[in-house]
C-alpha cells in the first residue's frame, strides 16, 4: 500500500508542475493602440503572451474587425472569453481561420475554409467562452478541438446592425511551468525505477 502512496505522490506532483502559468499577457485596446483593421488580408497582428490577453475593440455596420493572434511556440490559445461587451444589438459574428490573413469575404464566404463560426450572443452573461463556441457552432467549418496550439490565427468579428458593440476578449495562452516537463519526466523515471526493482 505504500508503495501506491507515493506512485500516486509522484503523479499528483507532476500534474500540479505542469499546470498552466497564470500571468498577464498583452493588452489592446482601440482607443489607445489605435483602430484594429477593416482589411482581412491585412488583419492587426498582435503577438500574445502567457496568460490573459486582452482586447477591447468595437464594431458597427461597416466597421469589421480582423486581428490575427499569434501564439508562441510551446504555448497554446486555451480559451477566447467575451470577458465585458457594450451593445444595444444582442447579435453579432465571430469567426476564425488559421493563418495571417482571412482569406474569405464578408460576402460570399464559403465555411468550409474556416476553422469555426458562432454567433456572438449578448443577451448572455459576460464570461462565454467563445474559442469552443465556434468549434461547436460552426456547422460545415473545419473544426477543431480547443486548445489550439502555437501558430497564428486571425479572427473577424462583426456587427451587421447600427448600434455600435463594444467588447473585451479575454485570450488565455497557457504553456507549462519552465522545468515542468523534466519534473514529470522524473516523475515518470522513478515509478519506472520502483516498478523494475519489483
Amino acid at each position: 500500500m505504500e508503495l501506491r502512496a507515493r506512485i500516486t505522490s509522484l503523479f499528483l506532483a507532476a500534474a500540479a508542475a505542469v499546470a498552466p502559468l497564470t500571468a498577464s499577457g498583452l493588452t489592446y485596446t482601440e482607443s489607445v493602440n489605435g483602430d484594429l483593421s477593416g482589411v482581412r488580408l491585412s488583419p492587426t497582428s498582435l503577438s500574445l503572451d502567457v496568460g490573459s490577453n486582452l482586447i477591447t475593440g468595437s464594431v458597427v455596420m461597416g466597421d469589421v474587425d480582423y486581428v490575427t493572434l499569434t501564439i508562441p511556440a510551446g504555448a497554446s490559445l486555451a480559451q477566447l472569453v467575451l470577458s465585458n461587451y457594450a451593445t444595444t444589438d444582442n447579435l453579432a459574428f465571430i469567426a476564425i481561420q488559421a493563418g495571417t490573413q482571412f482569406t474569405e469575404p464578408a460576402i460570399g464566404t464559403n465555411v468550409a475554409n474556416l476553422l469555426g463560426y458562432s454567433h456572438i450572443d449578448f443577451s448572455q452573461p459576460p464570461g462565454q467562452d467563445y474559442l469552443q463556441l465556434m468549434a461547436d457552432n460552426g456547422f460545415g467549418a473545419i473544426g477543431y478541438t480547443p486548445p489550439l496550439p502555437s501558430g497564428s490565427y486571425t479572427l473577424w468579428i462583426q456587427q451587421t446592425g447600427t448600434e455600435l458593440t463594444g467588447y473585451t476578449w479575454n485570450a488565455v495562452v497557457t504553456a507549462p511551468e519552465p522545468g515542468a516537463l523534466a519534473l514529470f519526466a522524473l516523475g515518470l523515471g522513478s515509478l519506472l525505477a520502483i516498478r523494475t526493482r519489483r
